[in-house]
């Protein structure tokens, strides 16, 4: 695969915001040649464009991308190559670009680009199969944004739940304690911030916490789970963590086996210990959900009410809707894509009043979140998970129509829920991308690990 001369001039960019571009710019650290952050006026200037898609909405932007830039993968466009967490199910993404890496990224980019015969880890349309890269000794990489040194500290997850694309995709390895000093030691910052999918998992975390206090930085990180929020009172920042299952049924299904006793007891003693805000995940429509799973969350919130102190608390829950993961034990599960999940979220936390404020205010503080995927935006979702090579000309037809489109703000926008399912009925139909998986081709089983 020798595809550049020496001179080669490589355009980058991650779709979405600018504080995970750091992955894909470690990946391009070790690639020879010129580096430059494209746009669409400049993405034809270059030999190669790497692409990093994070999110599902980013094949709808880098459709939308290389429309705006006049490119279409071929002999007289660049060379282009993409990775991200997202390419998981690569076969979309080949409709689009050259080659698309399937896993971990740092040392397949700088390979590519040098023309070194990488093709097991690389995709292609009409490639049979591809072999999910996973690097096996991390070397930690840092990056310094906004006064924070972000730093990789452990890849994957220790644990398994079952709707997780990282616990079944990336086993879990960890950054070396040495090269976490080295990182912490040369920050310019006063401030660092651990990343991986649970800091506290890493075996030498309070090892970190002492390299942190050597050098004098403050330690910012704020993912935890829930089992280590009392490990954590030393450090600032709302801490992080899932909940995910509206009830103990629904948490132990997905394998976070909380009761609503060990929740309370575990904020009680948060409370206790002077704290004042934590952010809570959730995920609806988990599969077998039911109005009891609600209403029995709704409890446990009344009975955190009753926590001494619990009135200098500030709770920010903040929810998502189910999107079965290809990977999981979950790939196989249907949605409900038209459940109106905006109003039970609200019911979750009363009824507003028009005003905007609560119709019964809480005895903790609240500050919910009421971002909910519609859904069109939930169809959306499936589609670009779940589709093979068919989802260029749907995603062409539904930006030709207007029915979708990239706000200015990057994001994905439906403007037409008929006109969607209109057009899905041409295909494979809503049912196809949102239905239960178990008899169906799953394009996403190319990928072999």
């Amino acid at each position: 695969m020798n595809i550049m001369s020496k001179n080669k001039k490589i355009g980058f960019l991650s779709f979405g915001r600018d504080d995970f571009a750091y992955g894909l710019n470690y990946c391009l650290a070790g690639a020879e040649g010129e580096k430059y952050r494209v746009s669409p006026k400049t993405a034809k200037l270059v030999d190669v464009l790497a692409f990093s898609c994070f999110w599902w909405e980013h094949i709808y932007v880098l459709a939308d991308f290389l429309r705006k830039a006049g490119i279409k993968k071929g002999v007289s466009a660049p060379k282009m190559v993409l990775g991200g967490f997202n390419t998981f199910n690569p076969v979309p993404f080949a409709e689009y670009v050259d080659y698309v890496v399937v896993g971990d990224g740092e040392r397949i980019f700088p390979d590519f680009i040098a023309g070194k015969n990488i093709d097991r880890h690389l995709y292609w349309a009409g490639k049979k199969e591809v072999l999910y890269r996973e690097e096996q000794e991390l070397l930690g990489y840092a990056v310094s944004l906004n006064g924070i040194l972000r730093m990789e500290i452990a890849r994957g997850c220790k644990y398994s739940c079952n709707f997780c694309a990282v616990s079944h995709l990336k086993k879990y390895r960890e950054v070396p304690i040495e090269r976490i000093d080295v990182m912490v030691r040369q920050a310019k910052t006063k401030r660092v911030a651990a990343f991986s999918p649970n800091p506290e998992s890493h075996s030498k975390n309070e090892e970190i916490d002492k390299i942190c206090r050597k050098y004098g930085k403050t330690r910012l990180d704020t993912d935890v789970r829930l089992n280590d929020l009392n490990k954590r009172n030393e450090h600032p920042g709302v801490p992080r963590f899932g909940l995910e299952g509206l009830s103990e049924r629904l948490r132990k299904s997905v394998g976070k086996a909380y009761s609503n006793e060990y929740i309370y007891k575990e904020i009680e003693k948060f409370v206790k210990a002077g704290r004042r805000s934590i952010f809570i995940y959730l995920i609806m429509d988990l599969p077998g959900e039911t109005d009891a799973d609600f209403e029995e969350f709704k409890s446990l919130m009344h009975q955190i009410e009753k926590i001494k102190g619990v009135e200098d608390l500030l709770i920010k829950p903040s929810p998502s809707v189910f999107m079965p993961s290809p990977h999981t034990p979950f790939e196989n599960e249907a949605i409900n894509w038209d459940r109106d999940y905006k109003n039970k979220w609200l019911y979750l936390f009363r009824e507003k009043t028009d005003d905007g404020n609560l119709s019964k205010g809480w005895e903790f503080k609240l500050a919910e979140r009421q971002r909910i995927f519609s859904p069109a935006m939930r169809i959306l979702s499936m589609l670009s998970t779940r589709a093979g090579a068919e989802f260029v000309d749907i995603e062409k037809e539904l930006s030709f129509k207007k029915i979708i489109q990239i706000q200015g703000n990057g994001r994905l926008k439906c403007n037409s829920l008929p006109q969607l399912l209109s057009v899905l009925e041409k295909y494979r139909g809503v049912g196809h991308y949102c239905g239960s998986y178990k008899n169906k081709e799953k394009p996403w089983k190319i990928v072999k690990f």
